[in-house]
């Protein structure tokens, strides 16, 4: 099983205001939906930042979660859980995750193997479910047509149909992708969260190196890694947002200390921050 905290990664809606148009957008957030699988996250908190450069926070924190969403879907049930609609008009663009809910037709095809499920269609017998094989999943539950969750598999049944059952997360040993979650301040998504250990980054905070001791020794089941955004850091979104940074994170910590250039863009501060708390936390 899986022995790592649950990690919960919070980025601003602005993250992607300095990319020029949607292309640019899309290809930003394909980075960071990899970032996100490569170091195992288990939810990403889009959080308003009321940044002055957005327009409308909430139709660009929108823009950002459907990108992840349709990113951490498996391929085979994309169609089934995405209309056609202008948000993903560039989102062959975006790389595939490849996480191991994310099977190829030959892999994860064995009685006692999960998949990731969508029910297609109910009757008085039960629910048929799309799970990306030759054959449909059957369950004998009536479920809501369009509803996606976690089905192990179990014995084929003919008439081209597999009987599979309800799983858990908590039952799969490996990475099984990340929720994505709005929330309309950073206080109000940390306190959803309910994680028990918070890291902030930012240029002004402690050396890694000397705060990862402290991080290690808290031994936290999960922990928030929180990043600011392209034309603000998490001290002035705290002061805008006017709550006390200090109450908010355990430790703030600069990743990239004696950086080489004027700005760090969100991106590229989640891949060196995660990287770094991997191997050192």
């Amino acid at each position: 099983m899986v022995t790592k905290p649950f990690l919960h990664v919070f980025l601003p809606a602005s993250l992607a205001t300095d990319a020029q148009d949607l292309r640019q957008k899309t290809l930003k957030v394909g980075v960071i939906g990899r970032v996100l699988g490569i170091f195992r996250v288990s939810e990403v908190v889009i959080f308003n930042d009321d940044d002055p450069n957005l327009k409308n926070q909430t139709a660009e924190a929108e823009l950002l979660a459907t990108l992840l969403r349709y990113m951490e879907t498996p391929q085979y049930l994309r169609k089934a859980l995405f209309k056609r609609t202008g948000e993903l008009s560039y989102a062959g663009l975006l790389a595939p995750l490849r996480t191991p809910h994310h099977p190829l037709e030959s892999e994860k095809t064995k009685p006692g193997d999960y998949r990731e499920a969508v029910v297609i269609k109910v009757d008085e017998h039960g629910s048929l479910l799309e799970i990306g094989l030759h054959e449909k999943g059957f369950i004998k539950e009536k479920l809501r047509a369009g509803e996606r969750f976690t089905v192990r598999l179990g014995k084929p049944l003919g008439d081209g149909k597999v009987a599979v059952t309800r799983a858990a997360k908590v039952e799969i040993s490996e990475y099984w992708g990340y929720e994505v979650k709005l929330a309309r301040s950073l206080a109000d998504g940390l306190k959803e969260a309910k994680v028990n250990y918070v890291i902030g980054t930012s240029r002004h905070g402690q050396n890694l190196y000397e705060a990862a001791s402290a991080i290690k020794s808290s031994n936290p089941s999960s922990a928030a890694v929180v990043f600011g955004g392209p034309y603000a850091g998490l001290f002035e979104i705290c002061k805008r947002q006017r709550v006390d940074a200090k109450e908010l994170f355990d430790v703030v910590v600069n990743t990239i200390p004696d950086q080489g250039v004027a700005t760090v863009r969100t991106e590229e501060a989640l891949l060196a921050t995660l990287a770094l708390l991997n191997a050192l936390v």
